[in-house]
């Protein structure tokens, strides 16, 4: 499934951001998809990892990607 894809590819680059353009080209290679498929994924992971606690680990980063960080990096 994707969405563990993208966690294992935000646990292995943490604390780093990684690009969007990066986590596309991992996940669908040459074929990149559509504009909200990324979007879509990340969302199902949250879902997942974020709601169900009272703190978020994925962070979004505009512009740029997205950083999975500690819970000691987020801020109270």
């Amino acid at each position: 499934p994707i969405p563990l894809k993208l966690l294992e590819l935000l646990m292995r680059q943490s604390p780093r951001v990684v690009p969007r353009r990066e986590m596309e080209r991992r996940i669908w290679g040459d074929t990149r998809p559509d504009s909200d498929a990324l979007r879509a994924h990340i969302s199902v992971l949250r879902a997942a990892v974020d709601r169900p606690f009272d703190t978020a680990l994925i962070r979004t980063v505009h512009g740029i990607g997205y950083q999975l960080v500690s819970p000691d990096e987020v801020p109270d």
